[in-house]
């Protein structure tokens, strides 16, 4: 197993270094029957957000819901 490399996360979290392991969230967990699913309106767009970002914001956003989406986590 890993060590993940914890600098800026204090000693005392230590113990739940499992949580920041990489190899753990490049791995999508298995779909299951209650899986739900959102219905839109017809031509209806989810907002990008819900709030105010800067453009730094907005596009460091953007590049994460991409590379989320193409990876399959959402």
């Amino acid at each position: 197993m890993e060590t993940p490399d914890l600098p800026n996360v204090p000693s005392k979290y230590y113990k739940f270094a499992n949580i920041f392991s990489k190899v753990k969230a490049d791995v999508s967990t298995s779909h299951c029957f209650y899986n739900l699913k959102i219905n839109l309106e017809e031509s209806a767009q989810p907002p990008v957000a819900i709030y105010s970002l800067s453009v730094y914001e907005q596009e460091t956003l953007k590049k994460f819901t991409e590379k989320n989406l193409n990876t399959g986590f959402i």
